[in-house]
């Protein structure tokens, strides 16, 4: 009777396992097919987009993810990046708010609703190709509206 009991267990642990994976793949695959077609809907004929990262995470602690996105916008003789958050409603994800980076900028992490971005920010006499100062900001998003934590 002990080693059957172990054996559902087992097979229980097992089932909330592949359920709990499955979940967070569903969600990496929505939040995919949404940056694809964000990115795909700010490119034109001259200007092209580039990811810098990207997460899934619940921003503001309602129990239900966001995506996280620093992205680049690429021209002919320029670039910038932006940070841009996605929230999800019944047609999917949706960006609902985005901020414009100075420099280079990466996903670090996201973690307690900070969004942290390794960024490289220009120093007085940098060209406009390569900014220098290297400097971890941190960002938090609140509705419609993402700002820079600066404490």
């Amino acid at each position: 009777m002990t080693g059957s009991r172990s054996v559902l267990l087992l097979a229980a642990l097992v089932g909330v396992s592949f359920f709990a994976h499955s979940t967070v793949a569903l969600q990496q695959n929505d939040a995919d097919e949404a940056i694809k077609k964000f990115l795909s809907s700010q490119k034109s004929d001259g200007e092209d987009t580039d990811s810098q990262g990207s997460t899934v995470a619940d921003l503001n602690g309602d129990g239900k993810p966001e995506i996280v996105l620093v992205w680049t916008l690429l021209g002919p003789t320029y670039w910038r990046n932006t940070l841009t958050v996605f929230s999800k409603s019944a047609g999917g994800y949706n960006p609902v708010a985005s901020f414009q980076l100075t420099g280079e900028a990466n996903l670090s992490s996201v973690k307690d609703g900070l969004i942290t971005l390794d960024q490289k920010v220009y120093a007085k006499n940098d060209p406009v190709c390569c900014p220098t100062i290297k400097k971890k900001a941190k960002y938090r998003w609140a509705g419609k509206k993402i700002s820079e934590v600066t404490k």
